[in-house]
């Protein structure tokens, strides 16, 4: 992926040197990096709210008592994992997603997948549960799509929660969509892995 960067940097470089607008683009990739600092800026706000909101979710046992809520769909769709802990990492990552908390649902994703490769032995194959988690991660409905909505905001959309409902249509068709995939593959006859 830095070769691929650094090739279109060098082609940038050398069509502005070419056709002679070298100074625009100097200019231009000040501003831009001046706009991902703000956005950054503005991104870790919001980041860090849902990661202190999920935290105190956790310490006052909220995150326990979803995990049982949640424990009949769970059981469905992660029929081989039984350690709580792991099943908490889950919950914990799919409800940072489903608040929009995208990149904050990343540190519970990741602790997740962590134990859920533990529980695979440290196969070098993914284990159907790695699978399907993997896959509700990608195309999980967002209830609140956070980091869109900052961002339409961002670029001056006069009416930034216009794209909520039709984004969680199509979010819910894709995700159904996902997991019934993911079923067939599991049940393909590969076995115990994908």
């Amino acid at each position: 992926m830095n070769y691929i960067w650094a090739v279109m940097m060098l082609l940038g470089i050398g069509f502005s040197i070419c056709s002679g607008t070298l100074s625009e683009l100097g200019q231009s990739m000040m501003e831009s990096c001046e706009e991902a600092i703000w956005f950054l800026i503005g991104m870790a706000g919001v980041m860090g709210m849902w990661s202190g909101l999920m935290n105190v979710a956790k310490k006052t046992g909220l995150i326990q008592s979803m995990t049982g809520m949640f424990r009949p769909l769970t059981r469905r769709l992660f029929p081989q994992v039984n350690d709580q802990e792991t099943i908490s990492a889950m919950v914990m990552s799919f409800a940072a997603n489903l608040m929009g908390a995208g990149n904050s649902a990343t540190v519970f994703s990741l602790k997740a997948m962590e134990l859920l490769d533990r529980e695979n032995g440290g196969r070098p194959e993914a284990s159907n549960a790695m699978c399907m988690f993997l896959v509700l991660n990608m195309y999980m409905v967002q209830l609140i799509p956070m980091t869109v909505l900052k961002v339409r905001q961002d670029a001056g959309s006069a009416s930034p929660e216009s794209i909520v409902v039709p984004a969680m249509i199509v979010e819910a068709a894709t995700m159904v969509l996902a997991v019934v995939l993911c079923r067939l593959l599991e049940k393909r006859g590969r076995g115990n892995r994908l």
